[in-house]
């Protein structure tokens, strides 16, 4: 996935980034705290999901998804994968 064009999706997206970095950063062999990347690996999945889904929508639904992404169900892996096929995206091979 390249820059997303609309704004809430990239800021999702840059999220993914830096939450990738740390977590390769924290496997690293001079640290491995394996736990930790883990659990920032996850988040950066969860935050490229959450920028596809801002991706597919029209701006003027953009709020209410934002409004989606909280609770507990906003980081539902089959939850946000689901949102995602029902505005239209791509299915994931």
């Amino acid at each position: 996935m390249g820059m997303p064009k609309v704004k809430e999706a990239r800021l999702f997206y840059r999220t993914a980034e830096q939450r990738w970095e740390d977590a390769e950063f924290l496997f690293s062999a001079d640290v491995r705290r394996t736990t930790a990347a883990v659990y920032l690996a996850g988040y950066c999945v969860e935050c490229v999901l959450k920028a596809l889904i801002l991706s597919q929508v029209t701006k003027g639904e953009r709020k209410g998804v934002l409004a989606l992404f909280r609770g507990g169900k906003a980081h539902d892996y089959d939850w946000l994968r689901d949102v995602y096929y029902d505005r239209g995206g791509a299915r994931f091979p």
